[in-house]
């Protein structure tokens, strides 16, 4: 069976058209967990959830369990939900269990498995990539998070202004899980207004993380490379992921960028902090650190970052190696300005 679109994929699930056989799986967990919860509102009829739902994770989940559950027949409703999550935890002994459910699904029972990475060559996925219904789901694209942050911000019943939106995407990065646990510790904060200012997002999000981050970044654009080795170190000490941090950088350097075309064309003030879309607020230090780049540079230094976001995702044991590499690469060595 084909990948199936995400939007045609909600759909389906509000409409009821249902598969007893789901895949899902991609790189970001906020749209796979927000998808298992809407299978429990298009499967599950209420006064029979106890009865007719079982979660299980592959990493200590007995594969012979999981089967049973599938295989029950539903009580006092239509259908049963079991979800494994998960699934790249499963040994290939465990994966071949549970073939004859892909080969033959249970027509009363909607079975979702999830998985974080897909190793397509394992006969397994492969059966099960062509007999279920199969919905990846891709991180967003760096230009997509502040419509994200919005997005999850509305669904915790909170207004967010620009401002803000901006610099929790620089503080955070483009995690949505994370992006949604701060945002529901700013709800708290925030509680009878239900409004999400600049300031807010200053005082809530974590002080040392908000330091590290604009440290790092800074040193990036100031081209000062013990400073942001130094920085580096402290991130991932503080749980920062590998690939949050080469978006970070990436992020950086693109506004950087953006600045420097806008001088270019004689953009200011207002105009300049509208066209690079960023908050005024921010606009001189990217502008100062702009002076201190070629573009040139700026667009080698994007290859750099796309070149170590592929080595990371295929090498993610040596990441130390390949981030410290990013910053020799990206830091110094800067062309005369003259």
């Amino acid at each position: 069976m084909a990948l199936i679109e995400a939007q045609k994929f909600y759909r389906d699930l509000e409409k009821g058209q249902l598969t007893p056989l789901y895949f899902l799986f991609g790189e970001e967990p906020y749209l796979i967990n927000q998808s298992v919860e809407r299978f429990k509102y298009a499967v599950l009829t209420e006064g029979a959830i106890d009865f007719n739902y079982s979660l299980f994770y592959a990493s200590d989940a007995d594969v012979t369990v999981v089967r049973d559950a599938v295989e029950t027949l539903p009580m006092m409703a239509p259908s049963r939900l079991v979800i494994l999550k998960e699934a790249q935890e499963l040994s290939d002994k465990e994966w071949a269990e549970l073939e004859s459910l892909f080969e033959n699904p249970v027509d009363s029972t909607v079975f979702v498995i999830t998985a974080s990475r897909v190793d397509k060559r394992k006969k397994q996925i492969r059966t099960l990539l062509d007999k279920a219904s199969c919905i990846e789901f891709k991180k967003p694209y760096e230009n997509q998070i502040p419509s994200w942050i919005n997005y999850i911000a509305q669904s915790l019943g909170l207004t967010i202004s620009n401002e803000a939106i901006h610099l929790l995407h620089k503080l955070v990065g483009h995690h949505l899980t994370e992006i949604e646990g701060e945002l529901k510790k700013l709800g708290e904060y925030v509680e009878g207004k239900r409004r999400i200012e600049l300031q807010d997002v200053a005082q809530v999000v974590s002080r040392s993380k908000e330091e590290n981050v604009f440290d790092f970044t800074k040193a990036i654009g100031n081209n000062d490379r013990v400073t942001a080795l130094e920085h580096l170190v402290q991130l991932l000490d503080q749980g920062q992921s590998e690939m949050g941090i080469v978006s970070l950088v990436a992020r950086h350097v693109r506004i950087l960028l953006t600045v420097k075309r806008g001088l270019e064309e004689n953009l200011h003030g207002a105009k300049l902090a509208h066209y690079a879309q960023v908050p005024p607020y921010f606009l001189e230090n990217y502008i100062e650190q702009s002076r201190l780049w070629t573009m040139k540079k700026l667009e080698q230094t994007l290859v750099v970052l796309s070149e170590t976001d592929k080595a990371l995702k295929s090498s993610p044991l040596s990441s130390h190696i390949w981030l410290e590499n990013m910053v020799l690469k990206t830091c110094g060595n800067q062309p005369s300005m003259t």
